[in-house]
């Protein structure tokens, strides 16, 4: 086995995609965002930001630690982002969950498949 080459498709390990998002309200978040896979120095960085998000606290809900996590991977991963993206600002979930679930799709590229 050592002798075979394994092969592995080519990923890059940034990525850059664009959101169209109509909200609740009636608002329209449009834009084009770029993002990296983290390093695993990175996701201790996230690690760390998420317990401060939280401020240390870990007896918290689902939505208030998922919400955590993601602003906490953002901060770290997010490398181009339209200007009113400002997601500790934002009113609805929907756009954050929209952009989280593009990394999450990203990522998933990486895992092998069975």
């Amino acid at each position: 086995m050592a002798d075979e080459e394994i092969k592995k498709p080519n990923l890059q390990n940034t990525h850059t995609f664009s959101i169209s998002v109509k909200v609740p309200s009636g608002e329209e978040f449009e834009g084009t965002f770029t993002i990296h896979r983290p390093t695993v120095g990175e996701r201790i960085k996230i690690g760390n930001n998420e317990a401060r998000e939280l401020e240390g606290l870990n007896n918290v809900d689902m939505m208030t630690s998922g919400l955590a996590r993601m602003i906490a991977t953002f901060d770290v991963i997010v490398d181009k982002a339209p200007i009113w993206w400002k997601p500790r600002e934002l009113r609805d979930l929907e756009v954050i969950q929209e952009v989280y679930q593009k990394y999450v799709n990203f990522l998933a590229e990486f895992q092998p498949k069975s």
